[in-house]
């Protein structure tokens, strides 16, 4: 028809689509990292009383989840590789949703435990890998891929100053049952329709500047030395800011610090998360990839080396900013990295193993310090740290520096 504006091409209509599922998980991610994961903070202490359980027992029901969800998230890399997101991640928005009023109806340890052994399922489905799996699928070229999961993960990272408060408001106000009813009901009026309206299947032959993007196969990239150098990398940095992050305050505390001072500045971690994942994308456009990727790992060692070897408050803060910023930074690299390293076709069954190898560190590292620590002692333990993060920036750099990505 004269005058009719021309179609949109292809291309085109799937950077619009590749930005609009963008968007929606967004917004599904804060939602679900706030009501499965952040607020169980605020939940803790009224349930721990009202159960009549111990602290540890209660926060290993989230141990338990995490932990849970690390082989789970295995499984859900391979079926996204194999299946488009929107059927699984609606699925796992009902359950979560069914799982959070279930929660709510707890009435002792099995109960609770049992209800979060499935939760860690869900988390598998809806948590930032599965997200990072349908980005990876959709946008074939890397920048815009970065751009992608940093706009997802910048939102996400406000779950906790928007859930954590308002669990707090809802508990005072209506008591912790109903307030896990309340949140339910948000985390299913939210993420369910945004799931199933906007998900949908990735083009089966993804293309960057106009050729078929190379990937690797799931099976040969798993037995290459390079991926295990690269996941050992991201293991020990993980390790290293977990592990430092736990013994924080003790040893701050023991420095000669108050204890309102050693809060604060550990509050930095979490905060300077969000800057570093907005540097992320320029540093890794402007860096080669295993400069860029032993810069991550290096900003975590010198956090770590700046706390144990400075004194002064100002030290203090600026080594948490360090640490907090690589250890932000570090969720998208290991995001990007794989994607631009061994394609799209396998890459959701990839970063499942290489998600479960840093959720193995998380909950290596509190564990494994505490008994080092009583042996060496802080400072000693913290300069231990630094040099396993700078172990990794060497691993990191070796494994990206190591031959090109194989095709299929």
């Amino acid at each position: 028809m004269p005058g009719s504006p021309p179609p949109p091409s292809p291309r085109t209509s799937r950077w619009t689509r590749g930005w609009g599922i963008t968007a929606a998980l967004s917004v599904t991610e804060t939602v679900s990292y706030g009501v499965l994961y952040y607020a169980f903070t605020a939940f803790l202490v009224p349930m721990r009383d009202d159960l009549g359980l111990a602290t540890a027992e209660v926060t290993g029901a989230l141990s338990l989840a995490i932990l849970v969800s690390a082989p789970a998230g295995i499984v859900v890399g391979r079926y996204l590789d194999r299946h488009g997101p929107r059927a699984l991640m609606t699925a796992g928005a009902v359950a979560g949703t069914a799982l959070v009023l279930a929660w709510s109806r707890v009435e002792g340890l099995a109960s609770l435990y049992l209800v979060w052994l499935a939760i860690g399922l869900v988390m598998a489905t809806v948590f930032y890998e599965a997200a990072f799996t349908v980005l990876a699928k959709h946008f074939a070229a890397a920048e815009e891929r970065r751009r992608a999961m940093t706009a997802v993960t910048l939102v996400a990272a406000l779950s906790s100053f928007i859930f954590v408060p308002l669990s707090q408001l809802l508990i005072d106000a209506h008591g912790w049952r109903d307030a896990l009813v309340i949140l339910a009901a948000v985390l299913g009026a939210v993420t369910i329709p945004l799931h199933a309206l906007v998900l949908q299947r990735a083009p089966d032959e993804p293309r960057e500047g106009g050729r078929h993007a190379p990937s690797a196969r799931a099976g040969a990239v798993l037995r290459s030395a390079d991926f295990w150098f690269l996941s050992a990398a991201f293991f020990l940095s993980q390790f290293a800011a977990i592990a430092a992050l736990v013994h924080a305050i003790p040893f701050l505390l023991e420095r000669g610090y108050s204890a309102t001072f050693a809060a604060f500045a550990v509050g930095f971690f979490g905060i300077a998360q969000i800057p570093g994942r907005v540097l992320f994308t320029p540093l890794a456009a402007r860096l080669r990839p295993a400069t860029s990727t032993a810069v991550v790992f290096l900003l975590v060692a010198a956090g770590v080396g700046v706390i144990v070897a400075i004194s002064g408050a100002a030290a203090v803060v600026a080594g948490f900013v360090l640490l907090g910023m690589g250890n932000g930074m570090a969720t998208l690299a290991r995001a990007t990295v794989i994607a631009d390293r061994y394609g799209q076709a396998a890459y959701g069954t990839i970063s499942g193993v290489a998600q479960a190898v840093t959720i193995a560190a998380r909950g290596a590292a509190p564990v494994t310090a505490s008994l080092y620590l009583a042996v060496v002692g802080y400072g000693a333990l913290l300069w231990s740290l630094t040099a396993v993060a700078l172990v990794a920036a060497v691993l990191g750099f070796a494994a990206e520096r190591s031959a090109a990505p194989a095709g299929p």
